[in-house]
């Protein structure tokens, strides 16, 4: 029985349970913790400038992050110390809203100080400068928050400090995990690429001027720098990494308590994964049956998987598969979609080729900037062979998940309600990997939307979607599995993989990078939890309300609320709840 892990939260919390006794505030309270939270922002822009900008914190775009051991320090002693006065804090003078920002805020900082101070993933993962590095040029490139000559300026100021940044690269790596540093220099070498081809193709408008000649010799210069940091790496890191990449059970345990504010115990959280593994298997067989009686069901699978676009096609059938959702949550009353609003779809630019991906305005953003849905087809150059395996990711039903998650009802719809979400910390966007920053009250919700169609019987409950459905959740709950056995040390990374093959039917390269993502992600099981949280609260809810209960409200509310972990979500809804975030 799983029930008996399942009780009250123990997080150190009780004297921030929300009681409808507590809601007085004191104007001058609250107004110095605005103050605190945006003081807040600034140190956090200054000092991961990459991440910021993805949030539309722009104090600091013309500078890379400093990963100076000075610098770790200091950022060490300025967390200790922000963390002192955000707890001075009255709970009793500050609003409900912003005493759950005060909780999470508490848990976001214990996430950086077990990042920077005990993990010391600065000392061992290349794969952190890259991301630094490539995202934070990627985000002047793309987001279009200020002109184009403005932001070309902030590339160049930010790449006069890469002589700095990659010294410290250099200085503090000593004895990486083998797995970090081969994709350290998969990373870096995609943003040797970057400067060599995409930045100037997304200034393009801009040739033929001095800022432009300007912008491609620091380009230029940038590369080189990179490129020798690559076969340095090559030569003297990869060849040399024996490190390990386990950070422990308790490492993992302290991640789900301070960025979810989650701390059920780890082997609860296994019992329910499997215990959701075996259902989700069962329904999948049972959709795969009702589509075609007497066939094996992963074979029925994999026909659904060959019902694909044409290349070439890829993005019109993505923009009619939103079309499609979006007349779907409106005729259902999921929830209201912003009048004179649509979601677009578009072929990926040359310079951000991936699979699928939502580029919402970051809430944060003083003017929205345009949120535009990327889907990248089978390129030309590809070989029958090489297309149909791409091709494959985009069937029909498969769009149909992915479009709910990323777009309709998920991120993008999301999005649009967190402009009007109270405060700033419930506005802030998931931080780069391995950075902390809570997942399970955002992805969980978009996990959440692809089970909400097919539960809301979209295509007259087709089956051929609930198949989609079920596939995707079934990695999720590997994810779960394999973020906490792998780094307990249950599991070997092999191990891991053949649960994404044989449990989630993923294919074998997909289920070794999936995996391998453990390694360096191992609380991205946040994506099951988050979404078992929201069932949890929205039978919980559904429990107080009663027949006033209205689905609509439930889902408006829960997105207002903006991205919180899911015992936030239960605090701001059930005022005074004491119940675990899953029971």
């Amino acid at each position: 029985m799983i029930t008996r892990y399942f009780r009250t939260l123990a997080l150190a919390i009780g004297a921030l349970v929300l009681r409808p006794a507590e809601a007085s505030t004191s104007a001058p309270q609250s107004a110095a913790f605005s103050a605190f939270i945006d003081q807040y922002l600034n140190d956090f822009a200054r000092r991961h400038p990459s991440i910021a900008a993805g949030n539309g914190l722009h104090m600091s775009d013309g500078t890379l992050d400093d990963f100076s051991a000075a610098a770790i320090a200091r950022e060490i002693a300025e967390l200790k110390a922000t963390r002192t006065r955000l707890r001075a804090f009255p709970a009793s003078s500050l609003t409900p809203d912003e005493r759950v920002d005060q909780r999470i805020l508490d848990g976001v900082i214990d996430g950086w100080l077990l990042e920077q101070e005990t993990l010391q993933n600065w000392k061992r993962n290349p794969m952190v400068y890259a991301s630094a590095l490539s995202d934070g040029v990627h985000n002047l490139m793309t987001m279009e928050n200020a002109p184009a000559p403005e932001r070309m300026r902030m590339i160049i100021s930010k790449l006069r400090g890469l002589p700095a940044f990659l010294a410290a690269a250099r200085s503090n790596i000593t004895n990486p995990p083998k797995v970090f540093a081969e994709r350290g220099v998969v990373m870096m070498k995609g943003a040797s690429g970057m400067f060599a081809n995409d930045v100037a193709l997304a200034f393009s408008s801009q040739r033929n001027t001095p800022l432009f000649d300007s912008l491609t010799r620091a380009l230029t210069n940038a590369g080189s720098q990179v490129d020798a940091y690559v076969a340095y790496m090559e030569r003297e890191m990869v060849p040399k990494a024996t490190g390990d990449f386990i950070v422990g059970a308790a490492a993992v345990s302290r991640r789900y308590a301070s960025e979810e504010l989650m701390s059920v115990p780890l082997s609860a959280m296994l019992q329910l994964a499997e215990r959701e593994l075996i259902a989700k298997q069962e329904a999948f067989r049972a959709a795969a049956a009702r589509l075609s009686p007497g066939k094996n069901a992963v074979d029925v699978w994999l026909t659904v998987r060959r019902n694909h676009p044409k290349r070439g096609d890829v993005v019109a059938a993505a923009q009619a598969t939103v079309d499609s959702l979006t007349a779907f949550v409106r005729a259902k009353g999921l929830a209201t979609i912003p009048s004179g609003e649509r979601v677009i779809v578009a072929a990926a630019q040359p310079f951000d080729l991936g699979f699928a991906s939502m580029h919402a305005s970051p809430p944060l953003e003083r003017t929205p900037v345009k949120s535009i849905y990327y889907i990248t087809d089978a390129r030309a150059d590809m070989s029958p062979a090489e297309a149909e395996s791409w091709l494959e990711r985009f069937s029909y039903a498969g769009l149909v998940n992915t479009s709910a998650h990323e777009a309709m009802p998920g991120h993008w719809l999301h999005s649009t309600y967190m402009r009007k979400t109270p405060g700033k910390v419930r506005r802030i966007w998931i931080g780069l990997n391995p950075f902390p920053q809570p997942s399970s009250g955002q992805d969980g919700w978009a996990h959440y939307a692809e089970q909400l169609v097919v539960d809301q019987g979209y295509a007259n409950g087709d089956p051929t979607f609930q198949l989609a459905q079920i596939s995707d959740a079934l990695t999720r709950i590997c994810r779960l599995m394999s973020g906490i056995k792998v780094h307990s040390r249950q599991w070997t990374l092999a191990q891991a993989q053949q649960c994404f093959e044989k449990e989630a039917y993923v294919a074998a390269p997909a289920a070794r990078r999936e995996a391998e993502r453990a390694t360096y992600d191992p609380t991205y099981g946040g994506y099951f939890l988050g979404k078992m949280g929201l069932l949890t609260l929205r039978r919980d809810v559904e429990a107080r309300e009663g027949k006033s209960f209205n689905l609509r409200a439930f889902h408006e509310r829960f997105m207002t609320n903006g991205i919180a972990p899911i015992w936030a979500h239960r605090q701001l809804m059930l005022p005074g709840d004491t119940m675990s975030v899953i029971h």
